[in-house]
């Protein structure tokens, strides 16, 4: 279960597919990736989680783009990269930190790997069009072809009621291999080559693929908006109040978490009914639960968590078991995912998709 007053990281490869990407060209899900020492290019096998943008230098691959958009973040990454390889990572599509093979240089620009890129205005005179950027404390690069790790913890611009800025994009920790390499370094707009112009409280998580190749096996957003730490905490305590219901039998506060017009679905059956009518169905076993005739548990663990301050999508694994006197106990793992509101101060779910069982190791997997 997600920790009460904290956000869940959202794992974008989950499961080996693109689902979590803007549809583009090039980039696929590979098994394996290596790089020979002396070689330009990363070689692929098979199909599985693994993200890589062709494999070779393309001009024609484009950025490769979350379908979510994320104001305050916290972006981790694994990835390889062949010699001489240059690639970023665009925090709202806008602002660069560089991934680049620098291995075993003495000395640090703004375009090394964990650089926070330059911005560039082709008005500015000649010699002053590449301006800003910051660059990394330490080389911290491993040698091509080695997997490398960066964390990103990064602070969107901050504008007024208006729509002024008030404050400009800020990157409050930036790590590669373990290494600080940024700390609390700002960007007056977007730098150079983003896949958007102008600044924004909000945008999509951008991986550079026209400079060279790279292959990418942990991608984790972590949203960081204060409005999203609120929501967490309060639908956290909301599947709390829903699994104390079913643990003691409380018909009332259970029927509490369900909108009056909510709709259950069921993906195993294929079939759709008033979340009214399954109460009614299952009433009897809280109404058994609270006599002692039967114990019955339920526990929630999510892979996905949406929404903004008043609706939420969740999707997950819930366990379900109970177990009637005299009988041996009953254990269930059903895909899940459900659509909340908030009304009144009070979340209520509105939609819920049981979509099929699961596995015991699925629901390990998300603890």
């Amino acid at each position: 279960m997600v920790l009460m007053g904290t956000a869940r990281a959202e794992d974008l490869l989950s499961g080996g597919s693109m689902q979590s990407f803007r549809s583009v060209k090039h980039w696929h899900t590979v098994a394996e990736v290596a790089a020979a020492p002396d070689e330009t290019a990363l070689s692929a096998k098979g199909q599985g989680s693994m993200l890589l943008n062709g494999g070779e230098k393309n001009t024609g691959i484009p950025f490769l783009l979350t379908k979510g958009e994320y104001g305050d973040v916290k972006v981790e990454l694994e990835f390889m990269i062949p010699l001489g390889s240059n690639a970023g990572v665009y925090l709202m599509g806008r602002y660069e930190v560089q991934i680049l093979d620098s291995f075993g240089k003495k000395e640090v620009n703004a375009g090394d790997l964990g650089g926070i890129y330059q911005r560039y205005d082709a008005s500015r005179p000649k010699g002053q069009q590449g301006f800003e950027g910051t660059a990394p404390r330490v080389n911290a690069a491993k040698a091509p072809g080695e997997w490398q790790t960066m964390e990103i913890i990064f602070r969107a611009p901050r504008f007024d009621e208006a729509g002024q800025k008030q404050k400009d994009a800020l990157f409050e920790k930036v790590m590669v291999n373990g290494a600080v390499v940024q700390e609390n370094a700002t960007t007056s707009g977007p730098t150079r080559s983003a896949a958007y112009e102008g600044d924004a409280p909000r945008g999509p998580i951008a991986i550079q693929g026209d400079h060279g190749p790279i292959a990418i096996r942990k991608f984790h957003v972590t949203s960081l908006d204060p409005v999203d730490q609120r929501r967490v905490a309060e639908i956290d305590a909301y599947w709390k109040t829903v699994s104390r219901a079913v643990n003691e039998g409380d018909f009332e506060a259970y029927r509490a978490t369900c909108h009056s017009e909510g709709v259950l679905v069921s993906g195993n059956k294929r079939m759709t009914q008033p979340l009214s009518a399954a109460l009614a169905r299952w009433k009897q076993e809280f109404v058994d639960t609270k006599e002692g005739k039967m114990k019955a548990s339920v526990v929630f663990r999510f892979s996905r968590r949406l929404g903004d301050a008043t609706t939420a999508h969740e999707t997950g694994i819930f366990r379900y078991e109970s177990q009637r006197t005299g009988a041996p106990a009953v254990v269930e793992y059903v895909r899940f995912e459900a659509l909340l509101v908030k009304r009144q101060d009070a979340w209520q779910i509105v939609m819920e998709n049981q979509q099929e069982s699961a596995s015991e190791d699925a629901w390990k997997a998300l603890e």
